[in-house]
């Protein structure tokens, strides 16, 4: 089942929002982010120094490459070893689960932004906030790395940091030694590994450098500069990167490194905002206590199911869609799809119904082991019992470009995968009428009239309409 730190350490979500710690999960990708951004105005005392630490860091980086003049000599060398950041997994943020160690930045990224960042270097352009940027220049540099690379940097603070939560609430601790200097940091009963915990003042889902408006203009240099630069990126830099990769984005930043100067101006003016933890507009943590709730408020008996999920889990696994579906059309879970009238996220009901078929699987004592692997492109959910009986669960709004290829190929390459062939394909439909929904009831049709294996499909009708009062 999914936990939350604060369900693994014995202590209320309450006590670590006093903290001001993050409540992330142990063993789930959070979508969170540390943002070297946010480290500038952070009111965690632990973190004061931590921008300037980041900042030193990459001026050190600077201070090599300047040097450098052969990728081979020392000085670039000790540039790249400073640019390679390995993924630290007692930290619970990004892409680190059991089966998804994370990435972090090895030899080969490290090289090649080693070598763009020397032609910036020799270009005239030597502020330490080129690496606050990479995201937008190299590609590979994704939210996830730019957090990676931020927490090993001021790693150092952050365990000062758990140290003092840890302390404050009690927790039983792990002697964690850094350099010279021990740490007493919570840890994972389970695994004996340790906790990192993070301050919630510097998160983000996304990175203010990778999170661009429409007014931040491209280039506010004179008429010629502008014209050039528009016609190869566009006016901003969200259209620039709607338009282009990062490459191309790249290639014109080192032909007119004032455009970059422009870009870190516009970066140091743009104002920084920790996430929202409260209202949780992008639906990241509240699935979880969604999920729970409902579960509690309208249990489902699979126990009469409980001896043929011993050979064959397909029928709970419909048994929990049906349940979903219910909920969603009766129950009044349609609603919490929307935030401000628009539909949440995709991955906001891939969690939600991983909460619930989890928390039904727990309530009725069913030995099923649940693996979610999102944020790599496979298959959202995975239901099995022993290496045999297992089924895949894919989850596509209606409005999903690739609902059609979804049928046609990911299920069918997930199956593959898993060496099964049962599927579902949860389609949650927003309007009454959908031509690809069609299409692909269409197609599942004429795909059983060959003889073919092909998925369960269930629609979920997730249009607004008043919830009902009571479930049966």
């Amino acid at each position: 089942m999914a936990l939350r730190i604060s369900d693994l350490l014995g202590v209320s979500n309450e006590q670590l929002q006093r903290e001001g710690a993050f409540d992330g999960f142990v063993d789930l990708d959070s979508q969170f982010h540390i943002d070297p951004f946010l480290l500038r105005h952070t009111k965690t005392p632990e973190m004061k120094d931590s921008y300037e630490r980041f900042r030193t860091h990459f001026k050190e980086v600077i201070t090599l490459l300047d040097h450098s003049t052969d990728s081979h000599d020392r000085f670039f060398k000790e540039a790249k070893k400073k640019l390679i950041f390995k993924e630290k997994d007692d930290i619970h943020l990004g892409y680190c689960n059991k089966s998804n160690p994370g990435k972090g930045i090895g030899p080969g990224l490290a090289q090649n932004i080693a070598t763009d960042a020397k032609k910036i270097v020799d270009a005239g352009v030597k502020d330490p906030a080129i690496f606050e940027l990479i995201g937008l220049l190299e590609e590979g540099i994704g939210a996830d790395r730019i957090s990676d690379m931020t927490a090993k940097i001021i790693y150092t603070d952050l365990l000062v940091f758990s140290e003092r939560v840890a302390r404050n609430l009690k927790m039983k601790t792990y002697k964690k030694r850094l350099g010279d200097t021990d740490f007493l940091i919570p840890y994972n009963p389970k695994t004996g590994r340790s906790i990192v915990m993070i301050p919630k003042d510097v998160l983000r889902h996304l990175p203010v450098a990778l999170d661009w408006d429409e007014i931040d203009t491209v280039c506010s240099y004179n008429d010629e500069l502008r014209h050039r630069v528009n016609s190869m990126i566009g006016k901003t830099w969200k259209e620039a990167q709607a338009k282009h990769n990062k490459k191309e984005i790249k290639d014109a930043i080192l032909n007119y490194p004032n455009v970059l100067k422009n870009l870190i101006r516009l970066y140091e003016e743009k104002k920084g905002k920790e996430y929202d933890f409260e209202q949780d507009p992008e639906g990241l943590l509240i699935w979880y206590d969604i999920s729970k709730k409902y579960v509690e408020d309208n249990p489902l008996n699979l126990l009469s199911l409980k001896s043929i999920a011993k050979k064959d889990v397909m029928p709970v696994v419909v048994e929990i869609c049906e349940k979903f579906k219910r909920l969603v059309e009766y129950g009044g879970l349609n609603e919490l799809l929307y935030e401000n009238g628009k539909l949440r996220h995709e991955r906001f009901p891939q969690r939600l119904f991983y909460g619930i078929a989890d928390s039904y699987c727990e309530a009725n004592d069913l030995d099923i082991s649940r693996e979610p692997d999102d944020g790599r492109g496979a298959v959202d959910f995975k239901i099995s019992k022993g290496y045999k009986s297992k089924v895949t669960v894919e989850i596509k709004y209606s409005s999903n470009p690739n609902l059609i290829r979804g049928f046609e190929k990911q299920l069918p390459e997930y199956n593959l995968a898993e060496n099964t062939d049962k599927s579902i394909y949860l389609i949650l439909q927003k309007n009454k009428f959908s031509a690809s929904v069609n299409n692909v009831l269409k197609k599942a049709q004429k795909a059983k009239e060959r003889g073919e294996k092909v998925p369960e499909i269930v629609v979920v009708d997730i249009t607004m309409k008043p919830s009902a009062s009571k479930m049966k």
